[in-house]
């Protein structure tokens, strides 16, 4: 892994964050994965057709694009892989690799793994990518599927294949409006019985293109989700910037003095976490990691330079401290000899109450059970009747968000300038950190001097057209809409696009911001 080339900002994030960034990924560089994906697709697709019509009464065309699907996700994975770390692959540069690429894991793809193993996306880089094979795959793999990843790999499949229905059930409707009858009828196919040819045709071209259209989604998705797993076992955030810092100098770069300042901190905490010379020596020779430690160690990549090992031993001795790794060693006496249980004699033993008697009991016993369960929840109700009646009076005022997005718009988190805060953090080469500031302000303003009714927890989408609304209703101007709208995207392009803005346009921005905000309460 070429570390110091990968074009995505990766850094531990939870599963959800892992799949969504999938989607900027394709959005970024997927023509040629599209392309590559439909040059597979689409002529395996074309034959199942073929098959539907010729045979309608299998109703089992679909079964070979489904059937070979594992396969064909391998050409869109060859070309996502190469693009995020910088390297230029087409489409057919990933068909001619695509022959070279479907060993490993291929007969349990297309066997038992394939009607039940819908995140199969996650472990398909073990086998594609990583060439790892036998027993060194199978520990590959249990360490990638840990802490909810595998599972969150399977939920995004079954979401994927409803996706698929759900637009199959469409493309079958819309076919059925063009079917010959006295009313357009977007059932029409479903009902179709005198010609099964092109009933099961079309059935099968239309799941066809549904799983054309979902199919480069869910190897991206899965492909980032494996990424950002990797990531947050093996610490590419710190490997990048020391990476960085090893690097020479060249006076006058932001970027390298903002890695300084990152790294310093990181570098701090891990030399304060080191374990001393002689605990080192106690922990070598006194515990041993376990067997399955050792195995998932004997997975990891080789070395890819003689600085990368380096690095690689330094983190490995953090990680060796006695909080940091994940066994403990505790030493304790056991006695050397084990006891002899003896076997318990068999005894007859005789029935205290005769069985009719013990049968009434028992009823006598449920009875009272059932009728004491049904008299605490009788009373828990008539206790607590009050919070449970229903009220018919106005609904209480909701209460007033105090961050969107994770960003906090209450008045006292903001500087007294924020104008000359985004510039500022702007010269300085922040510019998520400026446009975040910028975002979060007129959010504030609106709410706070304008009493604009953002609820908790709404979205930045929510926000703006709550905004939208307000000034549709007289109640929000048209300078404070144009100025949360021109914010609004700005910040959804950089936060979920990395699409930056020109300095010129934040720069403007800002000063009208400052004419309006801050000249309006001077």
């Amino acid at each position: 892994m070429q570390l110091d080339k990968l074009r995505l900002d990766l850094r531990p994030r939870s599963n959800a964050q892992g799949l969504d960034l999938g989607f900027a990924l394709l959005h970024a560089s997927g023509g040629d994965a599209w392309r590559a994906w439909l040059a597979l697709w689409l002529p395996v697709s074309a034959l199942a057709v073929a098959i539907s019509w010729q045979w309608p009464e299998l109703a089992l065309g679909w079964m070979l694009p489904w059937w070979l699907r594992p396969l064909l996700e391998r050409a869109p994975l060859h070309v996502l892989s190469r693009q995020v770390f910088g390297e230029q692959a087409g489409w057919r540069d990933a068909l001619r690799a695509w022959p070279r690429e479907l060993g490993g894991g291929w007969f349990r793809m297309l066997t038992w793994w394939r009607p039940f193993m819908a995140g199969r996306g996650l472990h398909q880089p073990v086998w594609v990518l990583e060439q790892a094979r036998g027993a060194v795959a199978t520990a590959r793999r249990a360490t990638i599927a840990r802490q909810g990843t595998g599972g969150a790999a399977f939920v995004f499949g079954c979401a994927c294949v409803l996706f698929e229905l759900v637009l199959m059930t469409g493309i079958m409707a819309l076919a059925g409006l063009f079917l010959p009858g006295d009313t357009p009828n977007p059932f029409a196919l479903y009902t179709l019985r005198d010609n099964a040819p092109l009933q099961a045709a079309l059935s099968t071209g239309a799941w066809c293109l549904a799983g054309a259209a979902i199919g480069p989604v869910y190897t991206a998705c899965t492909f980032t989700l494996y990424l950002n797993r990797r990531a947050t076992l093996e610490a590419w955030d710190l490997e990048i910037v020391l990476r960085q810092l090893r690097a020479p100098a060249k006076p006058g770069t932001a970027r390298q003095a903002a890695a300084l300042l990152l790294a310093a901190p990181l570098l701090a905490l891990a030399l304060a976490g080191m374990p001393s010379p002689a605990q080192a020596a106690n922990a070598a020779t006194g515990c041993a990691p376990p067997a399955a430690l050792k195995k998932e160690a004997s997975g990891r990549a080789a070395d890819a330079s003689p600085q990368q090992a380096a690095l690689r031993r330094q983190v490995d001795q953090v990680f060796a401290h006695e909080d940091l790794r994940g066994y403990r060693c505790v030493q304790r006496w056991e006695w050397r000899y084990a006891w002899k249980e003896s076997s318990p004699k068999e005894t007859k033993s005789t029935p205290l109450l005769p069985a009719w008697l013990g049968a009434i009991l028992a009823g006598m016993l449920k009875a009272g059970l059932i009728a004491g369960a049904i008299g605490l929840v009788a009373w828990l109700l008539w206790r607590y009747a009050a919070p449970l009646r229903f009220t018919f009076g106005g609904a209480a005022a909701p209460r007033l968000a105090t961050e969107v997005g994770g960003l906090d718009i209450r008045a006292e988190s903001l500087p007294s300038d924020v104008a000359g805060a985004v510039r500022a953090l702007w010269q300085q080469g922040q510019q998520r950190a400026a446009l975040a500031l910028l975002y979060r302000a007129t959010l504030s303003r609106m709410v706070n001097r304008q009493a604009l009714q953002l609820h908790q927890g709404a979205t930045e989408g929510e926000c703006l057209a709550r905004a939208r609304s307000a000034h549709a209703q007289g109640a929000l101007d048209s300078t404070s809409l144009a100025l949360a709208d021109q914010a609004t995207t700005l910040w959804l392009n950089a936060a979920y696009g990395a699409r930056w803005p020109a300095g010129e346009a934040v720069l403007g921005l800002c000063a009208r911001w400052q004419a309006h905000f801050d000249g309006a309460a001077a």
